[in-house]
């Protein structure tokens, strides 16, 4: 990997992690928020679901937006809102300020995948994307497993508005790494259009797979550890640990699985496979009211080893080959697959929770699980009849000069390509 390659990678990680860890801390503290606000499950929920609500929409527009003005002016957006919201997220005094603070950082969220794919293929050779769309997607589970960890000694020592405020100084940390490490586009921007991107078939059925997938991860990543105090009397500082677990999974997974997967000619196979996986994860969280916490812990590292590795698979499929479409827009799309997962998936299922009891809730959890199998299944047809479109040839980056033999008639030129 070239220099750059490496001063690339925490400003990537941060960019993925920072607005997702608001889902994270929103779990780990959710007993706090209720019981300050005097919140249902259900409105619980709906603070995730503002986050991607917000940033599905915008992903109509951001891929091509992202395109339009270069990784590194969207990089920069991305961590300003992401400042602003852990602020006024940490000092709301009613619901409609989290809310608020929940719209800010969909905004982020929007902007990450399309503003990190095109940091990568701008600046990074193609032998070395696939690895480096792993480590950024294993970001968003790192944000879990520093958020379960650091939240319990947070709320000790300053209370549960300390863990939502912690994302503050890593923002602004990244904003100037920002400066200091990503470069501008040299070339002039193409031209942008306000008609929202439209997938075409192969895309579509990856976001509608990603979309069921979504909505069990939002579930267990809202409800695991309310689920764990409520109905199965773990501490709290225990229930945050969970989160710790389930992101140390999902950072595993997300880097592993990437790795597998640019081994692959056919990445559906695989994804089913990670469907299936997740189905009997949550049927284990289901079965933890009769087995104990430690089928909560097994369910939930799975679906951490399992769900949240597959998206980081389907990364690696856009950002290799042109099947889905326009890198920007297709990241962008792909992108309002899993958010519209994470925005239907908690409120009604929290909803579910309220009304017949958790038990119902993660079998349905179980079942979108399996309903991805099946899209998986649906995906693996497509995959067989579409030949991969490989990316355009990377343009040319400037090298130093090297004194070389003068030889008649014979001249010489250097440089390592890359794509835009």
């Amino acid at each position: 990997m070239r220099p750059r390659g490496r001063l690339l990678g925490p400003v990537l990680v941060l960019a993925m992690a920072l607005p997702t860890s608001v889902l994270y801390s929103v779990g780990a503290v959710g007993a706090q928020i209720t019981a300050t606000f005097g919140l249902s499950r259900a409105a619980l929920g709906a603070l995730p679901a503002a986050v991607f609500g917000t940033a599905a929409v915008l992903s109509l527009w951001s891929g091509g937006l992202v395109d339009r003005i270069g990784a590194r002016a969207a990089l920069l957006g991305l961590f300003g809102v992401a400042t602003a919201a852990f602020l006024l997220m940490g000092s709301a005094t009613g619901y409609p300020g989290l809310i608020a603070a929940m719209v800010l950082s969909g905004v982020g969220q929007a902007l990450s995948n399309p503003a990190t794919n095109l940091a990568i293929t701008e600046n990074l050779a193609p032998a070395e994307r696939a690895g480096a769309v792993g480590r950024k997607q294993a970001g968003v589970q790192l944000s879990a497993l520093v958020v379960g960890l650091a939240a319990p000694l947070l709320t000790g020592l300053a209370g549960w508005r300390a863990v939502l405020l912690a994302g503050a100084p890593l923002a602004l940390a990244a904003l100037a790494g920002t400066v200091l490490r990503i470069p501008a586009r040299p070339a002039p921007p193409p031209a942008f259009s306000w008609r929202p991107a439209r997938p075409n078939r192969f895309l579509a059925l990856l976001m509608v797979f990603l979309a069921v997938l979504g909505c069990g991860v939002s579930a267990v990543a809202t409800f695991a550890t309310l689920y764990g105090q409520e109905r199965l009397h773990q501490p709290p500082g225990t229930s945050a640990a969970l989160i710790a677990a389930l992101g140390l999974a999902g950072v595993a997974s997300r880097l592993l699985w990437s790795r597998h997967a640019a081994t692959l000619v056919l990445l559906s196979p695989l994804l089913r496979r990670l469907a299936a996986g997740a189905a009997g994860s949550a049927a284990l969280i289901w079965a933890a009211a009769g087995l104990g916490p430690v089928a909560l812990w097994a369910g939930t590292i799975g679906v951490g080893a399992t769900a949240v590795g597959a998206n980081a698979v389907t990364m690696v499929l856009i950002v290799r080959d042109r099947r889905c479409g326009p890198l920007g827009p297709s990241s962008a799309l792909l992108s309002l697959g899993f958010f519209a997962g994470f925005v239907a998936g908690p409120i009604p299922l929290g909803a579910i929770a309220d009304t017949f009891g958790y038990g119902p809730a993660w079998l349905t959890v179980a079942a979108l699980f399996l309903l991805a199998a099946v899209l998986a299944a649906r995906v693996l047809r497509h995959e067989r009849r579409t030949p991969p479109r490989p990316p355009h040839p990377p343009r040319p980056q400037p090298q130093p000069a090297q004194p070389q033999p003068a030889v008649a008639g014979v001249g010489w030129a250097s440089g390592v390509s890359r794509e835009r």
